[in-house]
């Protein structure tokens, strides 16, 4: 194989780009074959216009002229990587922190920086991690690397969620679809996760309509052209857009599907992330299953891949000390709200508020007022600061019922208002009387 049909194969693969995807411009895809297997050399107007769609310099491609960087800066990246792997973000923080990311190539810039954002988001700097993802979406947009876009759209994605800015992830996710699905991406493992994401934002802007007919054209995308780990994120998905429709028995039964898929696939977080949300299914519905979620989260932390997660083991204790509560289980309840909140620190996190609220309800539970009061109040202040999401309804419902067990009768309405207010329903208008002239006006609150 030619030294210049290596670069133009490696290229293509960094940008996620078929053979089919580079071809055009009067290049067909069995040319670009060609070339790579060293059976063709480009002439100069054709390397010109490879350069192009490849978002490099012509001299880069013909001579292989680029920055490099060292042995020892790839080493770094990577013991990194293991570090947060291995549940020592701060340690991965301090090694890729410091990283001149914009000299990388492609590829080492996209698992440098997702490694880090990634280690923000864990230790609860959200603000941070969307800093570094920022930055990525950018670069993979110049390079044209459309496959990275997705995986780095992707994460931006989730961690925005968390954030509770749901408007800033469903821009993101929608053009960094249309340049993917524009570069002939559909279908791909990468495009079908993104999509599956996408949902997630529809879903929590109270788009349920939008995204029911989104996750069944997924599906059949999925079923033709999917790996078994992308169509196990998509059933995910639709698994949570059943329920939020008040469609349990279909929620358990696409939950039950995507289990058997992820199931398939080699060692990752996201068969036991899967669990967990099987294990909030199954909390969250008008008769609750707290024995059967106990049994899928042992399930979840019993997998190797969830140890290296400080977000994930938190969130998980904070379903566990949620399912002994319903148990009457009141001590161990305690117990797991206590180390939920000391894995998730303090942070402004949607999960953290889940184990505050959690703990209020401990507190309520062991008529411990003072506890209860100190949580539900600390919950007040992290929600009053998250921007609306149909996510951040349901918490200020939950605390809302907290508020009312608590016999905190007003700030329990306030806390239903807020939910209300976020799922877009405006409250009735108010009637003022006119005592001058004896009639009454009608002005909204």
């Amino acid at each position: 194989m030619s030294a210049i049909g290596v670069r133009v194969r490696e290229l293509r693969k960094a940008r996620g780009l078929s053979q089919q995807a580079l071809a055009g411009d009067g290049i067909s895809a069995g040319y670009v074959s060609l070339i790579e297997s060293g059976k063709r050399s480009p002439s100069r107007d054709v390397a010109e216009r490879l350069a192009a769609r490849l978002g490099v310099r012509v001299d880069q491609l013909l001579d292989g002229e680029a920055a490099s960087v060292s042995d020892d800066t790839r080493i770094e990246v990577n013991f990194a990587r293991l570090a947060l792997a291995n549940g020592d973000p701060a340690e991965a923080i301090r090694a890729l922190s410091k990283m001149d990311m914009a000299s990388f190539d492609i590829g080492l810039a996209r698992d440098a920086g997702l490694a880090l954002a990634q280690s923000y988001r864990e230790i609860g700097q959200l603000d941070l991690a969307l800093r570094v993802i920022d930055a990525l979406v950018d670069r993979c947009c110049r390079d044209a690397a459309w496959s990275s876009l997705a995986v780095v759209a992707t994460l931006f994605v989730g961690v925005s969620l968390e954030s509770g800015d749901v408007e800033r992830s469903t821009v993101v996710a929608e053009r960094a679809l249309e340049q993917i699905e524009t570069a002939g991406l559909v279908g791909t493992d990468e495009h079908l996760r993104l999509a599956s994401a996408y949902v997630s934002c529809l879903y929590e802007r109270g788009d349920l309509a939008h995204a029911t007919r989104r996750v069944e054209e997924l599906i059949r995308i999925a079923d033709r052209l999917g790996s078994t780990r992308a169509r196990g994120s998509i059933y995910w998905n639709a698994a949570t857009v059943a329920h939020e429709r008040g469609r349990v028995a279909d929620a358990i039964r696409l939950t039950d599907r995507a289990v058997a898929l992820l199931g398939e696939q080699e060692s990752s977080r996201d068969l036991p992330r899967l669990r967990m949300n099987y294990a909030w299914i199954l909390l969250h519905q008008e008769h609750p299953q707290p024995h059967e979620a106990l049994e899928q989260l042992d399930r979840a932390e019993s997998d190797p891949s969830l140890i290296g997660s400080q977000l994930d083991r938190g969130t998980a204790e904070t379903f566990r000390g949620r399912a002994h509560l319903l148990l009457g289980e009141i001590d161990a309840a305690a117990e797991h709200a206590a180390q939920a909140l000391q894995l998730l620190g303090p942070s402004d996190h949607v999960e953290h508020t889940s184990a505050l609220i959690l703990l209020g309800d401990v507190g309520t539970a062991q008529l411990n007022m003072d506890l209860a009061q100190e949580a539900f109040t600390e919950a007040e202040r992290v929600l009053s600061e998250m921007t609306p999401s149909r996510g951040t309804a349901r918490l200020w419902r939950e605390l809302g019922d907290g508020l009312r067990d608590l016999g905190e009768t007003h700030r329990a309405i306030a806390a239903y208002d807020h939910a209300f207010r976020m799922m877009g329903i405006a409250p009735r208008p108010k009637p003022l009387v006119d005592l001058q002239f004896g009639r009454t006006n009608y002005a909204t609150r």
